[in-house]
């Protein structure tokens, strides 16, 4: 099985990247992070260019996309700032366009695990967090087979206790 990590948060180790530790220590096969605060990726300039071939932009994002194309399993772990995911994170969902264009490409069929980590300790962004497995994922015909919560999680470390015994009894 092929699993790869799509990390926006910028803080390595920080919690969303502790929180893909653990899950990928119970995971058996391949396994990659991609920090998206540390690769090259471009935003999309919305040219069209992706209807009739692959992007245009010759970043990381590609390789990313390329990646994604080939695994089995997506994760996708972000912070929650000011109610939606970090700017790395949609980033890359923004690149998702050249995939939708592409009748060549499909995400069809591959299954994600979502990974938030927020400072609010409350429920605020359960809706939010809830429409993202609409759009992007389902829409893109991937399936969120999980979804992982850290709430109060202000610092490196705090808040995700329960995240990590929810990823300890994950079956993958």
């Amino acid at each position: 099985m092929k699993t790869i990590a799509l990390i926006g948060s910028p803080r390595k180790e920080g919690n969303c990247d502790q929180l893909v530790s653990k899950l990928f220590e119970n995971m058996e096969g391949y396994t990659k992070k991609f920090y998206l605060n540390d690769v090259d990726l471009q935003f999309c300039n919305a040219c069209q260019s992706c209807q009739k071939g692959d992007c245009i932009k010759d970043d990381d994002g590609r390789k990313i996309i390329d990646e994604m194309l080939d695994s089995d399993i997506i994760v996708f772990a972000s912070p929650i700032y000011y109610g939606q995911m970090s700017a790395q994170a949609k980033t890359i969902i923004d690149r998702f366009y050249m995939i939708s264009q592409n009748p060549e490409k499909s995400l069809e069929g591959k299954k994600v695990i979502q990974i938030f980590t927020q400072a609010n300790p409350g429920d605020a962004f359960d809706g939010y967090i809830k429409s993202l497995e609409t759009m992007p994922f389902a829409y893109m015909g991937m399936e969120v087979i999980d979804t992982i919560i850290a709430k109060g999680a202000a610092g490196k470390g705090e808040g995700i206790e329960d995240a990590l015994k929810k990823i300890e009894e994950l079956e993958i």
